[in-house]
């Protein structure tokens, strides 16, 4: 059969249209760039941040008074238990004036340094920007740290649900275990007081509270350099499996992937699908259908069968 005449079928159309997704996830663009500098500001930020926080903490919770806190904790048991780890505090800009018009996130807010902690405000959660963070060791595990820019609509999508889900049992989301508890306990601080974080306002001054916003917005920046840059491939993509439906021959779909400047293995590719069309040819196919079929002489099998039968008659 001529090459130019094999026919694409549903393994070979997925095939080309994986190594066109992955030469656009290698592809240096401006939108790669921007992800990944979005990262490594992201890195310095969140080290700054928890120096900052620090510095706040134990200027708010001596750490002397936490250790003889600890101390009776250790003594007394549960009846002194005041001293905790956290990661999510309570801040309160002290040098801010306040009016009645203003917005309270510009002098109070959490800052979560949880790998599911919020954001900035914007339409992102914190599976977004763990997605973003830990999408090199979610895509080389085989799972889609994608999935959530994939599907729009998450809440009613069972797809969306089980591919989510298991990119959060790698993470340990669930039991906080895993990368999630090793996140957590890197940027932890002795609190003293055990209730909930916001009823432990902690204060702080103007650029201190300034320093943890750069945090949250470079979280924020992550997670939407993450979705810039893969909504643009998922958009090609769109058009190209499309496409790739509509391609009845190998030949389309190569000349396809070469205008890309995508590296196909054309040899192989027909060498694949040669041998797939090969055995599905109408007199192949017959043959090896009817080789399958051929009757046997039962004869022998029934008349066993008939005299275990009987014997087990006679014995009941």
């Amino acid at each position: 059969m001529q090459t130019s005449k094999l026919r694409l079928n549903v393994d070979t159309r997925k095939k080309i249209a994986n190594l066109i997704q992955n030469h656009f996830e290698n592809e240096m663009t401006p939108e790669l760039e921007n992800f990944k500098s979005a990262k490594e500001d992201c890195i310095v930020a969140h080290d700054r941040a928890f120096k900052v926080a620090t510095k706040v903490i134990h200027k708010t919770y001596p750490q002397d008074d936490v250790k003889i806190l600890q101390a009776f904790k250790n003594k007394y048991g549960s009846a002194c238990d005041v001293v905790a780890k956290d990661s999510c505090f309570y801040f309160a800009n002290t040098e801010i004036k306040k009016n009645e018009n203003q917005n309270s996130d510009e002098y109070s807010k959490h800052f979560d340094f949880k790998l599911n902690g919020d954001l900035s405000g914007r339409d992102y959660d914190g599976i977004d920007f763990a997605l973003a963070y830990f999408r090199d060791d979610l895509k080389n595990a085989g799972l889609n740290p994608e999935i959530n820019i994939i599907n729009k609509d998450k809440s009613t999508n069972p797809h969306y649900s089980q591919e989510i889900e298991k990119c959060k049992n790698f993470l340990g989301w669930k039991d906080e275990t895993g990368i999630f508890a090793e996140w957590k306990n890197k940027y932890a601080l002795d609190v003293i007081g055990t209730s909930y974080c916001r009823s432990r306002t902690i204060a702080c001054n103007n650029n201190e509270y300034e320093q943890m916003n750069v945090f949250l917005e470079s979280k924020t920046n992550l997670a939407h350099t993450h979705f810039a840059w893969f909504n643009n491939i998922k958009k090609d993509m769109i058009d190209i499996t499309s496409a790739l439906r509509e391609y009845k021959y190998v030949n389309d779909a190569i000349e396809l992937a070469k205008k890309l400047n995508v590296e196909v293995n054309e040899n192989q590719l027909r060498e694949n699908v040669g041998v797939s069309l090969t055995i599905y040819q109408p007199e192949n196919l017959a043959n090896l259908i009817l080789s399958r079929r051929v009757k046997q002489d039962n004869k022998a099998i029934i008349a066993k069968f008939k005299k275990a039968r009987q014997a087990s008659v006679v014995v009941n």
